[in-house]
Order: C-alpha cells, then sequence, then structure tokens
C-alpha cells in the first residue's frame, strides 16, 4: 500500500509541479509518503490546523512551528495570556461530557462495532477492501476497543482524594494520557523511540513513583470508550499510582501538583503556563529554558531527578508571555473548523477571512522554503 501510494503521489507531483503542499496534520501514511516525496523534490509541505488561540490557526511541519507572523502587538498578548493561562481554559478541539456511565461506555462501544460492521460490507460492495478509510474502521485492528476493556471503569480510584493528604504538593505530578493512537504522537517526533507510548508512559511512571512520587494519572475525555484495559492495569501495578475519575478535569488536577509529564499534549503547555515544571518531548509549543524537554527514552528515568533539580518560575508573567509571543507568531487568525458543512456560494465570514490569511502564509512559505528538520522553522521576511 505504500508503494502503491509512492507510485501514485509520484505521478501526480510529476503532472502538476507544485510550488507547496498544504495538508491537515500528518496522520495517515498517505499523506506521510507525500511530505517524504515533496521534501525529495524540494517543495515546501506545511499541514494547518487550529491553534491554541481561540479564532486562530497555524501551519506546521511535522510538529514543529511555522512562524509567518511577527511578534504580537502589546494588547493581544496580554489579552491571549489572560484567556489561556487561566486554569479554566480548555482547547476548542477538545471534547468534555460531564457524564461517564457504564451505560454511555456500551453505546459508544455499538456503535463503533456496528460502524465498523457497515464499513466491512462498503468496501465487499465497492470491490475496495484495502481502503484505509474502511480499514481503519475494523475492530481487528490492535488497539481497538474490545467488550473487556469496560473493565477501564472498574479500576477507576473513586477516593483518589485521600492519597493527596499523604504527599506534599511538591511530591505530585500529574500524567495526562493522550489520544492513542494518535498524529501528534507518531507523526510529530523526531526520535521513532519515542512513539512507543504506552511503555513510555510506564516507565516514566515507574521512575516518579520510585523516587516517592504520588502518580495522578487521568485519561484523556475523548479516549473514554476507547482505552484498552491493559495500559490501566500496567500503571496501577505501580506503588502511588491513582486513576482519576473521567469527571475530573484536566484543569483541576493540575492545579494539585507541581509537575506534569506529557509528550506532546497541550496540558504540558498549560502546565508551563500555571507555573509548573512541565515534562514534555519536543513540540510546536516549547520554548527554550521553560521546560524541562526530553528527546530520547534513555533521558525518562533521569526525569524525577531533573525536576528535583529544576530552579523553578522566577518570573511567571515573563514565562507566560515568551511562551505564548511564540505561539503568536506561527498563528493567524481564521476559523478552522468553518470547513464543517462548507458551502462555497454561501462561505462563512470565518472561511473567507482563513482563505485570505492562509494564501499569505503560503505566499511566504513559497518565498523563503520550509525548513526540512524537526527544528522550529522562521519564515519572516
Amino acid at each position: 500500500m505504500v508503494a502503491a501510494m509512492e507510485t501514485a503521489f509520484s505521478k501526480v507531483l510529476d503532472e502538476t509541479c507544485p510550488q507547496v503542499v498544504v495538508s491537515f496534520p500528518i496522520d495517515r501514511y498517505v499523506s506521510d509518503v507525500l511530505e517524504r516525496l515533496a521534501r525529495r523534490r524540494g517543495i515546501p509541505y506545511v499541514e494547518l490546523t487550529a491553534s491554541l488561540v481561540s479564532g486562530m490557526c497555524m501551519l506546521m511541519y511535522r510538529g514543529q512551528l511555522i512562524k509567518t507572523s511577527p511578534p504580537p502587538h502589546e494588547e493581544v498578548l496580554t489579552e491571549q495570556i489572560r484567556i489561556i493561562a487561566d486554569p479554566s481554559f480548555t482547547p476548542s478541539y477538545v471534547t468534555t461530557s460531564k457524564r461517564y456511565t457504564r451505560t454511555r461506555w456500551l453505546r459508544i462501544f455499538t456503535y463503533f462495532k456496528i460502524r465498523g460492521w457497515g464499513f466491512k460490507l462498503i468496501s465487499l460492495l465497492k470491490r475496495d477492501p484495502r481502503s484505509l478509510h474502511y480499514l481503519d474502521a475494523q475492530s481487528f485492528l490492535a488497539h481497538k476497543p474490545r467488550l473487556c476493556d469496560v473493565r477501564v471503569l472498574d479500576l477507576i480510584d473513586w477516593n483518589w482524594r485521600d492519597s493527596l493528604a499523604r504527599f506534599p504538593k511538591s511530591r505530585r505530578v500529574f500524567f495526562g494520557l493522550q489520544l492513542f493512537p494518535e498524529a501528534s504522537i507518531d507523526y510529530w517526533l523526531a526520535n521513532a523511540h519515542l512513539i512507543d507510548y504506552e511503555n513510555l508512559l510506564v516507565r516514566a511512571a515507574k521512575a516518579f513513583s520510585d523516587q516517592g512520587y504520588l502518580i495522578l494519572v487521568k485519561d484523556h475525555p475523548s479516549q473514554f470508550g476507547f482505552r484498552q484495559h491493559e495500559l490501566i492495569d500496567r500503571l496501577k501495578a505501580i506503588a502511588n499510582v491513582v486513576f482519576l475519575p473521567y469527571e475530573v478535569s484536566g484543569n483541576e488536577a493540575v492545579s494539585l501538583v507541581d509537575t506534569n509529564f506529557t509528550l506532546t499534549g497541550t496540558l504540558g503547555l498549560q502546565s508551563a503556563l500555571l507555573g509548573l515544571k512541565s515534562l514534555v518531548s519536543p513540540t510546536y509549543y516549547v520554548t527554550e529554558g521553560d521546560f524541562i524537554r526530553f528527546d530520547d527514552p534513555s533521558e525518562i528515568d533521569g526525569l524525577p531527578d531533573r525536576s528535583a533539580l529544576w530552579q523553578g518560575v522566577r518570573d511567571l508573567p515573563a514565562r507566560q508571555r515568551h511562551i505564548l509571543s511564540s505561539l503568536l507568531e506561527g498563528s493567524f487568525e481564521g476559523d478552522f473548523f468553518s470547513f464543517r458543512n462548507f458551502q462555497r456560494a454561501k462561505a462563512s465570514p470565518g472561511a473567507t477571512t482563513l482563505a485570505h490569511n492562509l494564501g499569505q502564509q503560503l505566499r511566504t512559505v513559497i518565498r523563503h522554503g520550509v525548513c526540512a528538520t524537526y527544528k522550529t522553522a522562521s519564515f519572516l521576511s
């Protein structure tokens, strides 16, 4: 399938000779192959996605921010600090629900099981058994949930608050689980060894547990009904690991700890803006000196020591300005979600703004080229 996609895209690139390729973030072998072919030919490849800044978009290259905008005006920066550094802030693309019941879990499981059968039937009727869209829905894939995974709900520690009193805040660390499999892990990390996400989490949790930390683990709200119970079993087998109810918000959990661990999740950014020690892999929001960064699995065992030795935040407002100024230099106005129910004859103002500003961003990228590395790319004239 990869070889076939290479052949197809090579033909397309030969025929069209594009100046730039723009896509949503790479999340399948299809766009991954296209990026690699474009890179060989020296064609800039950029990924369009929503910015954490409400009403704005950003361009990335394999998880690294492409900066095409000048430093933000003071009033814009101040306003965004007020919004994003607020402890109650939630990104627009994170879905939340107040009810995480066994009935809801079974309803989600049943729907996607039937959906998989439906796509299987469609693939047979259309004689297209290798369509990625149809294959991705099939329940035989190793990461898909099984009926036995409803057991995740039995692993929740409902009396988790009782554990807090036994550990000072300085000895608590939060592990906000990410969607898995997830494009931001598979395609944003330069070191392929870091994509072994579940084993990495267990290793990190054990490292902190051995150093006498309480580890608060919370699943991603969008992973409800999809998480396999084996990961939670492995984490809970480690001393001092607590699995929080789905109803507990990530913001509340972050407010109770001194350290946050994530790979590419936005909680890494939010915890840094709130003054916590933020342990992260290199990703689009990471700025020099504001995060404790790890680039290789060999660094995992040493993270508790690095966290303990970190001097902390002496000037939180300056840290917030540094991080968000960088983010705004890679953001531009436009409604990323305006593609939903899009009608060309009745384009929404957000879609019109996005089209205009995206065109400007792409022209800048074409003029300056795209950096084919995992370092942050900057294209200011």
